[in-house]
């Protein structure tokens, strides 16, 4: 991993592939992940120029003096400018989503497109909140490592991840090594996180949605309802899959990613 220093002070870890082309596909991992979450697409993805980072307080990143997805957003902002990138097509995975939603409110200059990977505008209820306070609570009370082995096994679909229980296991070792502090302020910052629908609604750009029938996290209706703000929308829904499409529908994704590229290609094109 490369790193570059913010003008926070702050670390920020990202790595490039492929030869450089416009527009650059970005993909910003979920929650309690770092970007080798990506692993499994990225040979499928070699027609393309891809960039990874890992989002603060994971991976090689250190935590931002904010836990906000705002500050995040300009995080990465400021990481696509140091390297004079031209518009990306950001595709951001759950919380990587929701971290994007916050790029193309603040910062719409920068992208050529949004993905949206088994994610969506919506604020938390207040189930969710209740919910990821105790998750806080277990953070604070040191059982980082009960917390994220019980997070996982539900991003699934039953019949994936009782067919591949070692990609489960080493997720869960992935967990395991971020830090409590920074899945903290992720839990914060989801909490925090306000209703952006109407980032869809003025979007300039194009827009895909990507969706699993079987996603516990991001129900199908609420995705299906999301896209309907947008002009311009691509949703994929995906049988049989969960919340990790990168792992249960490996190809599909590669292949969508791939035209979402192209689609903001096109989108371009005087």
């Amino acid at each position: 991993m490369q790193t570059i220093r913010t003008r926070a002070g702050q670390t920020l870890a990202f790595q490039a592939y492929g030869t450089p082309r416009n527009p650059p596909l970005l993909l910003l991992h979920g929650f309690c992940e770092d970007s080798s979450v990506w692993a499994t697409l990225i040979p499928l993805l070699e027609e393309q120029y891809v960039l990874v980072a890992d989002l603060p307080g994971f991976g090689a990143s250190e935590r931002s003096v904010e836990a906000t997805l705002e500050a995040w957003a300009d995080a990465i902002a400021e990481l696509l400018e140091t390297l004079s990138l031209p518009p990306v097509a950001c595709c951001g995975h759950s919380l990587g989503g929701y971290v994007g939603l916050a790029l193309a409110e603040r910062h719409p200059h920068l992208l050529a497109g949004l993905s949206l990977f088994h994610s969506h505008p919506y604020p938390d209820s207040a189930e969710r909140i209740e919910g990821r306070r105790r998750a806080i609570e277990l953070l604070q009370q040191g059982k980082k490592d009960l917390y994220v082995a019980q997070l996982f096994p539900n991003l699934f679909a039953p019949a994936f991840a009782n067919t591949y229980p070692d990609i489960l296991e080493g997720l869960i070792a992935n967990g395991r090594r971020q830090s409590a502090e920074g899945i903290t302020d992720a839990l914060k910052a989801m909490i925090q996180r306000p209703d952006r629908h109407a980032v869809l609604e003025n979007l300039q750009m194009p827009l895909q949605m990507l969706l699993g029938s079987q996603d516990n996290l991001i129900p199908l209706e609420d995705g299906l309802r999301s896209a309907l703000k947008a002009a311009r929308v691509e949703v994929k829904v995906w049988p049989e899959v969960g919340h990790m499409g990168m792992y249960e529908n490996t190809t599909q994704s590669a292949a969508a990613l791939a035209g979402f590229v192209a689609d903001c290609i096109l989108f371009q094109a005087p």
